[in-house]
């Protein structure tokens, strides 16, 4: 990744901004900054409808396909059983495992200077793509006047064994467990915003099979620019230009610098 070191002013954090934390391994600790850059990968249907509605998507997590999405380590399992046992709390593990999943509301970014030829390949789905940039520190901006419900906060994920039962830092809550994912995922360089529902009633969502929710955001605020993929074609990118005009983003659009033509 490219420098990335915070001013003065932008280590300023507004009080009611949304909580920015780093997922902690033993002495591993690699931190986000509000000029952390992040990526967004969108086929040409998630793009136009952004573009019409400014809206965010959060699926709920038992909708990821990683069935390791949201898993406790062995260690994390006793402690959760044996609190029931004891009647701390009135729900066993895979009781309170189902409900985390079912109350989780999940919204993903790359964390990545430059675009990535993977992320096209496996998020951008054909050459008629686009990646949204921001940064962290628009990001919360954005979420801090966004109306999510309830509290919305911004984690950098970290990659773990599950099976080798790493020790996790889930405090202050439970939630927290969805800021790990396993190895396997590494290459994503993920940062989740994560809104917990676990307090209160379930939100509605907003259909089957992508059951989530749909936060409407300050596009202007969001946005650092919109990259067209490198092999887009140039009707393509004529279109997302237009459109771009149409919509009122004044964010600039741009090719990915992999469709450079090298020296």
């Amino acid at each position: 990744m490219g420098k990335e070191q915070d001013t003065d002013e932008e280590q300023v954090i507004a009080a009611d901004a949304p909580r920015i934390v780093d997922a902690q391994l033993g002495e591993r600790v690699e931190r986000m900054h509000r000029n952390t850059v992040l990526w967004r990968y969108l086929d040409a249907a998630k793009l136009f409808d952004f573009f019409e509605n400014s809206t965010l998507f959060f699926c709920r997590a038992d909708h990821f396909s990683d069935k390791f999405e949201g898993a406790f380590t062995p260690t994390l399992r006793d402690q959760i059983s044996a609190a029931y046992a004891r009647g701390e709390i009135d729900y066993n593990y895979e009781q309170f495992k189902r409900r985390m999943r079912q109350s989780v509301y999940i919204n993903c970014w790359h964390r990545n200077q430059d675009d990535s030829a993977a992320m096209w390949a496996l998020y951008g789905k054909s050459e008629c793509a686009v990646a949204l940039t921001t940064t962290v520190g628009q990001l919360s901006d954005t979420l801090q006047e966004a109306d999510t419900e309830h509290e919305a906060w911004i984690a950098r994920v970290e990659y773990v064994k599950h099976w080798s039962d790493p020790k996790l830092d889930i405090s202050p809550d439970y939630a927290r467990i969805f800021a790990y994912k396993t190895k396997a995922y590494e290459y994503e360089k993920e940062v989740r915003v994560i809104i917990d529902h676990t307090a209160g009633p379930h939100a509605a969502s907003c259909g089957e099979p992508e059951a989530g929710l749909l936060i409407r955001v300050d596009a202007a605020r969001l946005l650092r620019s919109v990259v067209i993929a490198p092999d887009a074609p140039p009707w393509f990118e004529k279109l997302v230009r237009q459109s771009a005009l149409r919509y009122g983003i004044k964010a600039p659009v741009r090719r990915s610098k992999l469709a450079t033509d090298p020296i």
